[in-house]
């Protein structure tokens, strides 16, 4: 075995240990320092620290503070007691603290640290580095090559990169990195290329600074704040602090640079500053200073500033006392904002508006803007005097708009209009047209163009407004069929397309589709599907037709029609017009697109309407002159028979003129019942409803169907009734006359006719039963069909077959309704409901019957002049006057020559035909009128028009009453009668 080393010596030891750097001592049990080293001594003197005594190292080479450092700590057990060993590793600490705030530094401050060996190509980045880059630090620090496939290729970082490794110093350059994830971060990279000893580059260190959220507070400069902190950031704005003590101020570079000189370290005497301050400016500067000097709240001001090269900047500045602790005001600071820009634009804008107030008033233009939801707005002075409001008043609140002065007929479009500019497809350009009533009454057009926008938050809207009265009264007095045609088209909706020839594009508007029922596409159906919507024989009219018919210069317009897709068809109107170059080459054609079914359809309708209108006039005029043809002859059949009836006394030839008298008047009852069937069919039937005692009605009818019941034998019954309809006279005593004469005509000898009325509150129903033949289920069915006698015919029982129809139509024209039951053999009963009359309704009572009776002869009493070209006529009425009337009686066969007899005989009474040679009736009338002699002379019109239309019509022009032919001896001798009763 080897000798063991040396021992040193005690001595050696307690020298080493004397000199050591480090830190020795011992304590004895009680904690007391029995002996120490130099270094211990001259660090802590003779006593143990007392966080040694307070908490000793709980374990060996603890670190433990001590003071203002940082030891690491051994302890053991001695005999004399405890030794200490204390390492000094405050240098350790700093460096582990300086290490910990660069990090937190870096990433706060987003910096990171790179470096790269350009012999080898290995580099080292940071842990920083690797999150901008959004790499995994675990795979290492990439390449070159491999870490500039992040960058992105607009930044071209790989060129300025390259040059910069042949030129020793630093560089710097902004790009764009693209994480994996495709986020990307905006970095400021700067780098510092070394030499190595041989003077030549050999390595790259650098830093790369993450600007992403800078960038991101550039762009959202809506925010105020964020605006200010980008302002410092690049020292934008100028910081200031006046040094109360030194009455020094103190500026940032930014604001040298607003000052135009260089800046000072030293700062800037207060006197001098004030000498750059605008003398108009300097007691408001001096005044603020007041104010903040008084308030610990910021105070605000602005001011005009020279500037060394003499002009004049204007300056916002916002300054706060700073204090001392014991109040005392030691310091302005401030900030400064050149708003010399932003004091020109509104200089601009303040003479852009009074310009534009100018130019509204000049052209009596409105300028407003509204808040919808508040309803507050502001008005220039121009729509106060469109709209007469007086200015004093000031701007009326949108409901005031709404409700007092947008006309009434407008006001509910009106007031949707503000609210829908709030949705979000709201904020386009609108526009409306609407009326207002100013306090005078007057009513004026205005149209209003208004959009919406958002401002400070609060979406308002803007508009003008213009007084366009003048222009809508000129197109209502000027515009043609054609313009308002164009003009309904327009309101409609209208499709509009494009056709380019340099470039083939083709466009459809929405309305295009919605016209066929289209879903909406990017591009229009090509020519062949376009083709195949269209109605195969339109085909050939349409554009499409040929390839080369849409390059035309000529204007295109037709109609066509399209098949929709379920199959409807529609019709469309084309109008389209070509846009040529100076060669007269076709650029493109621009067209629109609408549709006129409607119009078709009411086109359609207009003519067969008119159609219809020639067709029932035409019907008219036919029915008027048949009336008339077959009354004429029948005038001198009836009237001669009735005049030999009283001159006769023989009964076989009495009987035989009652034959001829009975067929006459059957044949005018046949042409009055077809003439009534034809005005019902053709509409043409006019009905007067008024209230109407179903008791008198009765008492009318009666009389008028005695005779014709006393020849058939039968009885007529009335039994009680009551009630009053509301109705048309005449038509409801055609129908009760019809009923009772079928009641009579188709009774048995013997047998009754029962009348009788009720009233139901809003109806009446008049009611006639008879005890004749009754009628079967399937007569029944067929009982209102015109010309079916249901078997009658065959017994020769007079009748047409149409006075059944004629009631049924009667009954229905004035609301009511007819009911009919029926028994063989034992009669029939028929139900009229008619509506009942208001009572409050007055009463027209029902006319006294003529007297029919034969005046006896007696001397003449007057003078009658019968102005007829009929010399069959003119012989019958002249014997019936003259043989029966005692009344004198002259004629003249046409209008000019009556005019002059009246003239000269000025008759008591004059009778008009309606139709003669040369004028007729009516103009004999205006003549005899016009005549002061003839003027007031009565006059009766004598037709055989005996259309109600002829008979109202000849009552409106004047004359005095109308009588029809065939003329009826009785009536006719007994409106002589009134006319000239016996002395």
């Amino acid at each position: 075995m080897s000798a063991a080393p040396p021992s040193p010596s005690p001595q050696t030891l307690a020298d080493w240990a004397a000199a050591s750097p480090e830190l020795l001592a011992i304590t004895d049990d009680a904690g007391a320092v029995i002996w120490c080293n130099a270094a211990f001594e001259q660090r802590f003197g003779r006593g143990l620290p007392a966080p040694l005594l307070l908490a000793p190292p709980a374990h060996p080479g603890e670190h433990i503070a001590i003071d203002d450092g940082w030891f690491a700590v051994h302890v053991r057990a001695v005999a004399e007691g405890t030794a200490w060993q204390l390492a000094d590793r405050s240098a350790q600490h700093e460096a582990e603290r300086l290490k910990e705030l660069l990090d937190i530094a870096q990433e706060f401050g987003r910096v990171g640290l790179w470096e790269r060996d350009l012999a080898t190509g290995q580099g080292r980045w940071d842990r920083h580095v690797f999150a901008f880059w959004g790499l995994d630090p675990a795979q290492g620090t990439p390449g070159y090559a491999e870490a500039t496939r992040y960058v992105h290729p607009e930044d071209h970082f790989t060129g300025a990169y390259a040059n910069s490794l042949n030129t020793l110093g630093r560089h710097s350059q902004h790009y764009r990195v693209v994480q994996p994830d495709g986020s990307m971060r905006r970095i400021h990279s700067q780098w510092e290329v070394k030499a190595g000893a041989d003077g030549q580059a050999e390595r790259i260190v650098g830093v790369m600074m993450d600007d992403t959220e800078v960038y991101e507070l550039a762009r959202s400069l809506g925010d105020a704040s964020a605006q200010l902190q980008l302002a410092v950031e690049l020292a934008d704005i100028a910081i200031w602090r006046h040094d109360l003590r030194s009455d020094r101020m103190y500026y940032n570079d930014r604001a040298y640079v607003t000052l135009g000189i260089p800046p000072r370290p030293e700062g800037m005497s207060i006197a001098e500053v004030r000498s750059h301050i605008h003398p108009d400016d300097l007691p408001e500067v001096l005044a603020s200073a007041e104010r903040a000097l008084a308030s610990d709240r910021p105070t605000d001001m602005q001011a005009r500033y020279r500037r060394s090269d003499g002009c004049w900047r204007h300056v916002l500045t916002r300054r706060v006392v700073q204090r001392a602790p014991d109040g005392t005001p030691i310091a302005f600071l401030g900030v400064g904002l050149d708003i010399t820009e932003q004091v020109e634009q509104r200089r601009q804008s303040a003479e852009l508006e009074r310009r534009l107030e100018l130019a509204a008033e000049s052209a009596q233009i409105g300028l407003w803007w509204r808040d919808p939801l508040g309803g507050q707005g502001q008005w220039n002075a121009q729509m106060f005097e469109l709209s007469g409001r007086d200015p004093a008043l000031g701007t009326p609140t949108l409901e005031q708009w709404e409700s007092g002065i947008v006309h009434p007929d407008d006001r509910e479009r009106m007031r949707l209009a503000p609210r829908m500019m709030l949705r979000p497809a709201g904020g386009g350009m609108q526009e409306r047209e609407f009326r207002i009533v100013r306090p005078d009454g007057s009513v004026r057009w205005l149209v209003s163009r208004a959009r919406s926008e958002e401002i400070e938050g609060r979406r308002l809207v803007f508009g003008v407004t213009i007084d366009i009265t003048e222009r809508r009264l000129a197109e209502q007095a000027l515009r043609s069929a054609d313009e308002r045609a164009a003009l309904a088209a327009r309101s409609a909706g209208i499709g509009t397309w494009e056709m380019d020839f340099e470039t083939g594009i083709e466009r459809w508007d929405e309305q295009m589709f919605r016209l066929r029922e289209l879903a909406p596409a990017a591009r229009p159906p090509s020519r062949r599907e376009r083709l195949a919507l269209v109605h195969p024989d339109d085909r050939e009219r349409t554009l499409d037709a040929s390839p080369g018919a849409s390059a035309g210069t000529q204007v295109a317009q037709y109609e066509f029609r399209i098949r929709l897709p379920d199959g409807r068809v529609r019709w469309l109107a084309s109008r389209s017009i070509a846009f040529t170059d100076a060669q007269g080459r076709t650029l493109r054609r621009i067209g629109v697109n609408w549709d006129v079914t409607d119009a078709r359809e009411a086109q359609a309708a207009r003519e067969a309407t008119a159609v219809a209108e020639r067709s029932s006039q035409a019907k008219s005029q036919f029915l008027a002159r048949m009336s008339h043809e077959l009354r004429t002859p029948l005038n001198a059949v009836l009237g001669f028979t009735q005049l030999l009836q009283f001159e006769d006394d023989d009964p076989a030839r009495l009987t035989k003129l009652g034959h001829i008298r009975a067929a006459g008047e059957h044949l005018l009852s046949l042409i009055d019942g077809v003439l009534d069937l034809s005005r019902m069919e053709a509409g043409d039937l006019r009905l007067q409803p008024q209230p109407l005692d179903l008791g008198a009605l009765a008492g009318q009818a009666l009389p008028l169907v005695a005779e014709l019941a006393q020849r058939h034998g039968v009885r007529l019954l009335r039994e009680p009734i009551a009630g009053c309809a509301l109705a048309d006279r005449t038509r409801a005593l055609q129908v009760l006359v019809n009923l009772l004469t079928n009641a009579i005509k188709y009774n048995r000898p013997g047998g009754e006719v029962r009348v009788s009325g009720r009233s139901d509150g809003a109806s009446v129903t008049l009611s006639v039963v008879d005890s004749g033949r009754g009628m079967s289920g399937a007569q029944l069915e067929r009982l209102f069909e015109p010309f079916d006698r249901l078997g009658a015919e065959r017994e020769g029982i007079e009748g047409t077959g149409i006075g059944m129809t004629i009631v049924k139509t009667l009954v229905t024209s004035m609301g009511g309704t007819i009911a009919v039951s029926s028994t063989p053999g034992i009669g029939s009963r028929f139900d009229v409901t008619l509506p009942a009359a208001d009572p409050a309704m007055p009463f027209v009572p029902a006319p006294e019957p003529p007297n029919t009776a034969p005046a006896p002869i007696a001397a003449p009493r007057g003078q009658l002049l019968y102005i007829e070209d009929n010399p069959v006529n003119v012989m019958l009425v002249e014997e019936i006057v003259r043989g029966l009337s005692g009344l004198s009686i002259h004629s003249e066969g046409s209008g000019s020559e009556g005019v002059a007899r009246a003239a000269a005989l000025r008759p008591d009474l004059v009778l008009v035909d309606m139709q003669l040679p040369d004028f007729d009736g009516y103009e004999v009338l205006r003549r005899l009128r016009a005549q002061p002699e003839t003027a007031d002379i009565p006059c009766v019109a004598l037709s055989a028009n005996a259309m109600p239309e002829d008979i109202a019509r000849a009552r409106a022009a004047g004359f005095d009453d109308y009588w029809t032919k065939p003329i009826d001896f009785r009536s006719f001798l007994g409106a002589l009668e009134a006319r000239f009763p016996p002395a």
